[in-house]
Order: C-alpha cells, then structure tokens, then sequence
C-alpha cells in the first residue's frame, strides 16, 4: 500500500477509486433488470404449463430487485457528486471535469430521465404483465373446464385472492419506491452545505 502526504496524489487514487465503483453499481442495476426478465420467463414458462399461481410470485421478486436498483441509483449519484464537488473543484478547479461538465450539459438531464422511465417500465411493466398472463391463463383454463366468466372470481381459491391483493400492493409500493424524488438535489444541496460550514482546506506545497 502506497501511502502519500501529496493532496493532489490522494484525490487522483480516490477519483480512480469511486469511478471503479461507479461502473461497478451501474454494471449491477443491469444484471438486475437482467434477473427480472429471466426470473419473469421463468415463471411464466412454469406458470403457463403447470401451475398459474406461480406467476404471482414475480411481483415480490421485482420489488425487492426495484428497490436494490434505485439503492444503487442513489448511490452512483452520490458518488458523482461527491467527485464534483470534493475532488474536481480541489484538483482542476470549478466548472472543470467529466461531473462538472455532464452535469452542465442540458441533455443529460432528459437522458438520465428517460433511463429512469424505462426502468420503471421494465419493472412494474412486468408486474402487471405477470398478473395479466396469470388472469389470461385462469381464464382459459375455466372456458375449457366450462365455468363461466362471471363465476371466475368466485372459483379462485383462498390463497390465490390472497396472492393477488399482495400483488397489486406489491405493484402500488414498487411505483412509489421508484418515482423520482429528486435525490440528486437533495445530496447535492447536503455536500454543498456541508463544505460552506467546514473551514476551508490548507494545502501545504
């Protein structure tokens, strides 16, 4: 381990560090959004063929794979801002760097949106596909056993209605969890406030 006084030396290795880490949670968020589709075909492959109830599960899954993606969202933010504001801003100086500059480009805020927007479509789109294939499928499984469509629900059993109320909470909270809460201003008004109240930095040559 190389250990060093040299301030400019310190922020260098620490810069090179948090964008480690920031490829390394965006490389993340994508095998996630890979694991909802892969456990959605899944299920969907057992649920069509075997047992229907078993499509229901995926909803949960996605909840918590929605709730890991925007832990780390809020963390690769951080990291940004950080990078911005503590190691660019002492290095280069204000208004210089890849956050500085990404973050003054008036497109990237439209890009990252939209990025959101499709995970969200992902995510609780899948939910509620999962819940439509399992009603489609109950659905023609009742025309070919002869049961009525008004008499479908009353033919459901206890667990699957149980299933399905959990399901379109399940839906409702994952919507919540991923709405846009403007984290990013809120870090980036926290490290501003935390840098004015700290005395400044002394650099010795």
């Amino acid at each position: 381990m190389i250990i060093t006084k040299d301030p400019a030396q310190f922020l260098l290795a620490e810069y090179a560090q948090l964008k480690a880490e920031i490829l390394k949670r965006s490389e993340f968020q994508h095998q996630l959004i890979s694991i909802a589709l892969v456990a959605l075909g899944a299920l969907v492959s057992v649920g069509l063929k075997e047992s229907p109830i078993a499509v229901l599960a995926y909803p949960m899954l996605a909840l918590f794979l929605s709730a890991l993606w925007i832990y780390n969202d809020g963390q690769i933010a951080q990291l940004g801002i950080y990078i911005q504001y503590r190691i660019e801003e002492n290095l280069i100086g204000e208004g210089l760097g890849w956050e500085h500059a990404i973050k003054a480009d008036p497109v990237s805020p439209i890009i990252g949106k939209r990025i959101r927007i499709a995970t969200r479509g992902i995510l609780i789109g899948s939910e509620l596909m999962a819940i439509g294939l399992y009603a489609a499928t109950k659905q023609d499984l009742a025309t070919k056993q002869g049961i009525r469509l008004s008499s479908l629900a009353t033919s459901l059993s206890k667990g699957e209605m149980v299933l399905l109320v959990v399901d379109l909470v399940v839906i409702f909270v994952t919507f919540w969890i991923m709405r846009h809460q403007h984290l990013r201003e809120k870090m980036k008004e926290a490290i501003q406030r935390a840098r004015s109240e700290s005395p400044p930095a002394v650099w010795c040559g």
